[in-house]
């Protein structure tokens, strides 16, 4: 597993470095399909608080869909904030590896499993791969409870209450950011 570590903003000394190297060595315990992981160590300055010290975890695991699992905690010092990002990535991981051992337990035994090309057709505007799935009116806390048990930035998700379509992403600063789409 490749390791890379950078602290913006004066946010990590190298004690604090080598510690958030220590747990990240810790997350194969689980599961040791992780190709790499990325820890940003930054110091945002709040309004209401004082500095608030922020810990983001990208992780590239293999497997067939080459997933990204991504966390993001904040604390008032920088050991906790990264104590709890590994924790958080750590649950991630773990619910990864179940969700890729009940996908093999529930493929039927004796089925042929169908054949994977290994280069996709990209098409000229560049698009190489398209997700076609079929949407049913949900809440925004119920996309909100999706796109974190998915890890992902955004979440496309038709509104219950407008039954039109809604983009939940997540800003920069951690908060949550929505675009109605307006179909007139």
């Amino acid at each position: 597993m490749e390791i890379l570590i950078q602290a913006k903003k004066n946010a990590a000394d190298p004690r604090i470095k080598a510690y958030a190297q220590a747990k990240l060595e810790k997350l194969t315990r689980h599961f040791d399909h992780i190709l790499d992981a990325r820890m940003e160590l930054t110091t945002e300055r709040n309004k209401s608080l004082e500095d608030v010290k922020v810990a983001e975890l990208t992780v590239h695991v293999s497997g067939r869909t080459g997933n990204i699992l991504k966390a993001v905690q904040s604390a008032e010092h920088m050991n906790e904030a990264v104590d709890l990002v590994i924790d958080k990535m750590d649950r991630q991981i773990r619910q990864h590896k179940e969700k890729l051992k009940d996908h093999r337990h529930a493929r039927p035994a004796g089925a042929a499993q169908a054949p994977t090309s290994s280069t996709d057709a990209v098409r000229p505007n560049g698009i190489a791969k398209i997700k076609r799935f079929k949407l049913k009116p949900i809440s925004e806390d119920q996309a909100r409870d999706q796109m974190d048990e998915l890890g992902h930035a955004f979440f496309l998700f038709l509104n219950e209450d407008t039954q039109e379509l809604n983009l939940l992403y997540r800003r920069n600063d951690g908060t949550l950011g929505l675009v109605e789409a307006d179909l007139s």
